[in-house]
């Protein structure tokens, strides 16, 4: 009976072991998806009535893990009709697919005399927008995104130049992929703008210890919403097809409709009105009766006035995910090309998104500022694990890519490789001695940069006459982004015979809080208003052209402590202590190029131009600065070892107060308190406005001396070098500088084109509008306005303004300044 029972026990064992075995056995169906006889990349494999499914290639090619059994497998890819295949597996198998266009497969569209049919439907499917928007309140998704960008291109004139200035060739490496990622994360969503993405896996090519970027936040566009913005490419949101005065910007034709399924979708052709407005050219599917988007092919051009690209191509792909009544984008690719100055090339990110739940019944706190979160050992994954997990075969250039490039980081992670290298990129060259130069120790992270002869600052003032300004920065940076870095500035006058310099030395070393300490020494010439108004380059130009010699200086000598961190999220705290000696200054030099006789250099007392008497004795001042800054509700991502601030819809304020101490033999003797508030907002079409108010006043002034005045950042010149957000354009530098109280308020508005793109003949020179308006009251000014009208991306960096100003003698002065465009 032992015996009986124990050969059951083992045949029960065999048996449950052959099934366990046969049933978690999977097969893999594979294939290439072709239509028209070419390779459709991107293209949609899954597993009716689920999200589960991969996408092919770039080349076409898919290969999906299947249970063994019957299954119905559906091919889709937009602009394509619809196949589905059943299968009973068994095996691996191939299964090649052709897929048919949909110029094949459409139902002929006749159009008689008045609209077109596309405009009965697009009416109902944007009266039905805001529905789809919002029916689901929240969800949870999957996806997994490759990213890829590849150069061409390069000339042979920029292969001469690098070759020049470097003594090296272009790698070959730098053609063909230069940037190969992919990443899987978890995604969280809840209305009305909740979100969280948890990364839990990276790799990016041939570099083990970075992580990839790709974020399925940063390309899930929303159609459903009235504009579309595309951050970092568009400075203006672009007009959805679905926008409810869609009609106003777009016409659309019916090309025909597809029967799938017992369903019918009608596909639409989106056509731009005007060329330069901020909308989509392409195809759109609706389906009908519902009226729900199912498809997107959309393309944007350099004539939309996107940055960095010439050509943008958004494709989104929608499939049921409960029953027939909720739609929801499974596949999104974003996809584009460049050429600047002859350099070419492409890239794309594509993302497959499964595994949706719309009850996902997340607790009350998870969703917080921390938008984005990237799991520690999220790059730690092998290449068996993205093998088994890639929903994606890799193409044969990208196989190669990773075999190339992990291949090459294993070598050049070697000291003995870093050191070769450093020999190599260590020498010196003719061209350093002009542009500058650079040494590295790279297997200790360690990096010394020196100007050339062209880079360093070689200036003249009256003060100084002809005068150079060496910099040199030394850097000591580690892995976990600690860092040491030392600063320096060696300065001559060769009209005063004054030897200047200074060394700074900061310690960053809480990188998740932006911590840093450092420490200066200097004896160094400064300006009056420390914030250098003046440009040592516009300074120049003027004394040694006009006669203008706008900047005013004297000499300092001591030393400063700085401190900076992040208390909690969003709340800065930093201080700033100096003790310092202040020494007079005098003009020393009248060298001129053109002479103007009408005028006479000024001397270096900012009070008074006429006399060269010193305006103060030299003294020594003590002070302590410390200020909190607040961005309220700022979001973050968190990488490991890293904080990166993506900002905040609120504005951001910041508190100072600075006590001057008269002690240990100093005499300045003040207290000044100040605040500060500023802000972007965003106006979609209309642009983006973005203010400043700024107000104080000093609470004690037993001794003031007239470098520890308020000052303003004005401007005397035809050169605006200044934050444009910030200054005045027509104020003089000094005259007003006050002792007691101030208070100034900045404002500027950027149209973005919204004027101009529709003026026939402007429109075409690419160039936006901006108007800004700027106050300034004290108790040295009662009041001052200016009213600035400009243009600026000007060959897309320079900015041209007229302005207007108000206050000063009760007359209107005027102006025009050129600058450089403060956002690119």
């Amino acid at each position: 009976m032992f015996r009986s029972k124990g050969h059951k026990l083992l045949f029960t064992f065999i048996l449950s072991f052959f099934v366990q075995h046969f049933f978690s056995q999977q097969f893999i169906l594979s294939g290439k998806i072709t239509g028209n006889g070419e390779s459709l990349p991107f293209a949609t494999i899954y597993l009716k009535g689920t999200t589960k499914g991969v996408n092919s290639n770039d080349e076409g090619s898919y290969s999906l893990k299947l249970d063994p059994g019957k299954h119905i497998i559906v091919f889709q890819y937009v602009g394509y009709s619809k196949q589905e295949k059943e299968i009973d597996l068994k095996e691996n198998k191939t299964l090649n697919i052709n897929l048919k266009s949909d110029g094949i497969a459409l139902e002929e569209i006749v159009v008689k005399a008045g609209e077109d049919p596309a405009y009965p439907i697009m009416r109902k499917a944007i009266k039905k927008r805001k529905q789809f928007s919002n029916e689901v309140n929240e969800y949870s998704c999957q996806s997994y995104i490759k990213g890829l960008q590849r150069l061409t291109n390069i000339p042979e004139k920029f292969k001469k130049l690098v070759k020049m200035m470097s003594g090296e060739k272009i790698d070959s490496t730098l053609y063909g992929v230069i940037y190969l990622s992919e990443s899987e994360s978890n995604y969280y969503f809840k209305k009305p703008n909740k979100q969280k993405e948890i990364m839990f896996s990276s790799r990016v090519s041939g570099e083990s210890k970075s992580f990839s970027f790709n974020q399925l936040s940063q390309i899930k566009f929303n159609f459903y919403e009235n504009l579309v913005p595309i951050r970092g490419l568009s400075d203006r949101p672009l007009v959805s097809p679905l926008n409810k005065n869609a009609f106003i910007y777009y016409k659309f034709r019916l090309l025909g409709t597809i029967i799938e399924d017992g369903k019918t979708f009608n596909k639409i052709a989106v056509i731009p009105k005007r060329k330069t407005d901020p909308c989509f050219s392409g195809i759109i599917y609706i389906q009908e009766n519902s009226w729900r988007l199912t498809g997107i092919d959309l393309k944007l051009n350099k004539e939309n006035k996107i940055k960095f690209v010439d050509t943008l191509s958004i494709k989104q792909l929608f499939a049921p995910v409960a029953g027939d009544s909720i739609w929801m984008p499974v596949n999104h690719n974003f996809s584009f090309t460049f050429n600047f100055l002859g350099i070419s090339g492409d890239g794309y990110f594509n993302a497959i998104v499964k595994n949706y739940n719309l009850v996902p019944k997340l607790a009350d706190n998870f969703f917080s500022n921390e938008v984005f979160v990237v799991e520690d050992g999220a790059n730690k994954k092998d290449s068996n694990y993205w093998n088994i997990n890639r929903p994606v075969l890799l193409t044969s250039e990208e196989n190669k890519d990773y075999r190339k490039k992990d291949s090459s980081e294993k070598i050049q992670d070697t000291d003995r490789y870093k050191d070769s290298m450093d020999r190599r990129t260590n020498r010196l060259r003719p061209v350093n001695i002009f542009l500058g130069y650079t040494y590295c120790k790279t297997k200790n992270r360690i990096s010394v940069v020196t100007p050339g002869l062209i880079t360093a600052g070689i200036q003249y003032n009256t003060v100084e006459g002809v005068n150079i300004s060496y910099d040199f920065s030394i850097n000591k940076e580690y892995e976990n982004l600690k860092a040491h870095r030392v600063n320096g500035r060696v300065r001559y006058g060769f009209s005063n015979y004054l030897w200047g310099g200074e060394v700074g030395y900061n310690y960053f070393y809480n990188p998740k809080k932006f911590s840093r300490v450092g420490v200066k020494f200097k004896s160094i010439t400064e300006q009056y208003n420390q914030m250098d108004p003046i440009s040592p380059l516009v300074n120049s130009l003027y004394s040694l052209y006009l006669n203008e010699n706008y900047m005013k200086m004297f000499k300092e000598t001591g030393v400063e402590t700085n401190y900076f961190t992040e208390l909690t999220n969003g709340v800065y705290f930093s201080s700033i202590a100096r003790y310092v000696e202040r020494d007079p200054l005098k003009n020393t030099s009248d060298r001129l190029i053109i002479d103007d006789r009408s005028k006479l250099f000024t001397s270096n007392d900012p009070r008074n131009g006429s006399t060269h008497d010193s305006l103060f004795n030299t003294n020594n001042s003590l002070t302590a600065e410390i200020t909190f800054s607040f961005r309220f509700k700022q979001k973050y991502y968190t990488l490991p070892n890293q904080k990166i601030v993506t900002g905040s819809k609120y504005p951001r304020l910041s508190v100072s107060y600075k006590k001057a101490f008269p002690v240990l033999n100093t005499t300045a003797d003040y207290d000044l308190a100040s605040a500060m508030i500023y802000d972007e907002v965003n106006l979609g079409l209309l642009g983006r406005l973005g203010f400043r108010l700024k107000g104080g006043g000093f609470v004690n002034t037993k001794k003031l001396y007239f470098m520890d005045f308020k000052y303003f950042l004005g401007n005397q010149t035809l050169f605006n070098t200044n934050d444009y957000l910030s200054s005045f354009r027509l104020l003089p530098y000094y005259t007003f500088s006050a002792d007691k109280w101030f208070a100034e308020a900045h404002a500027e508005h950027h149209f973005n084109g919204f004027i101009i793109n529709k003026i026939p003949v402007l429109k075409k020179l690419k160039v936006q509008e901006v108007v800004g308006g700027h106050l300034l009251m004290s108790n040295k000014l009662k009041q001052y306005y200016e009213i600035n009208f400009g243009i600026e991306n000007i060959f897309n960096v320079l900015r041209f303004d007229y302005v207007l100003g108000y206050g000063i003698d009760n007359r209107v002065n005027s102006g025009f300044t050129i600058g450089i465009n403060t956002r690119l």
